[in-house]
């Protein structure tokens, strides 16, 4: 009988080391083509071995969503959402949210929280698409306000109808987007970082900083947010901060650049934006 029960268990996902197992060979599938600036592979297996898959967070195809968490133990530690390959077929991004991850992984303790979604849209990534497997941009399903009346109509004025930019039928209908919404929601982040390529930019929708943030790797722009984007769904209607971090196509041979940027962030946060939101970007982005 407790045979019986223990395989009944184990079959309908009842046994949590087993879930744990499966989602960590599953983080470790998924980062492991990309590069890491790590020689040592027991680096992503440590990293993977603390993945976590919020409830919801599945892709169409039924792959896992996964975030991995680094606490600080700091009082005055802020929290850090990082979302990488929202687009699949911006492999770069890849990189960065796995080094990410990995350096966390190696510091003894960090001023700042973080979790870190390094693979937002795995079927896109299967297929090397920006869209996901409904061919919905998710960077363009977040329902904003102005979803309704204006997604669409920028799809077919600005994107020209392009298959890459379809917002979808409906603001926020993708299982994806459902995730990255209820990530933002329940992890209720100080600062998010949105990882892409290959514009060469740090596009920044946020408050008016008073100082000029140098970064000699990519310089600070503001491009422009749309009906749907994440930028506008969280800066503009919700007043959190979004980094669009667009990566070139070619990655630095060393990984002191990504570390600066993450170091950058971190005193970012703790500084020019740890002050009262009084100001708001304009909303051209």
């Amino acid at each position: 009988m407790r045979h019986f029960l223990w395989l009944f268990l184990f079959l309908h996902g009842g046994i949590s080391s087993a879930e744990s197992i499966s989602l960590k060979q599953k983080c470790i599938q998924a980062l492991q083509n990309y590069k890491s600036y790590y020689k040592d592979p027991s680096v992503l297996e440590r990293v993977c071995a603390q993945a976590e898959q919020k409830e919801g967070c599945t892709s169409n195809e039924g792959v896992p969503i996964f975030h991995v968490d680094s606490n600080s133990k700091s009082t005055s530690a802020k929290k850090i959402l990082v979302i990488s390959l929202i687009h699949g077929d911006e492999t770069e991004a890849g990189t960065l949210g796995r080094f990410w991850m990995e350096r966390l992984q190696q510091l003894e303790s960090s001023r700042n929280s973080w979790r870190v979604i390094p693979v937002a849209n795995p079927d896109g990534v299967k297929r090397l698409t920006r869209t996901n497997a409904n061919g919905v941009d998710l960077n363009r399903n977040f329902p904003t306000k102005d979803w309704n009346a204006e997604a669409l109509k920028n799809w077919e004025r600005q994107g020209k109808k392009s298959p890459r930019r379809f917002p979808g039928n409906a603001g926020g209908d993708e299982v994806e987007t459902k995730c990255l919404m209820g990530h933002a929601e329940d992890y209720s982040p100080d600062f998010v970082v949105s990882i892409h390529t290959p514009l060469k930019v740090l596009d920044f929708d946020g408050p008016k900083l008073n100082r000029r943030i140098r970064y000699d790797y990519l310089p600070w722009r503001s491009l422009g947010n749309f009906p749907g984007s994440l930028g506008r769904y969280l800066w503009v209607e919700r007043h959190t901060p979004v980094l669009t971090t667009e990566l070139k196509s070619t990655l630095p041979e060393s990984e002191g650049v990504f570390e600066q940027l993450q170091d950058l962030i971190g005193s970012l946060i703790q500084s020019d934006l740890s002050r009262p939101k009084v100001t708001t970007a304009n909303d051209h982005h």
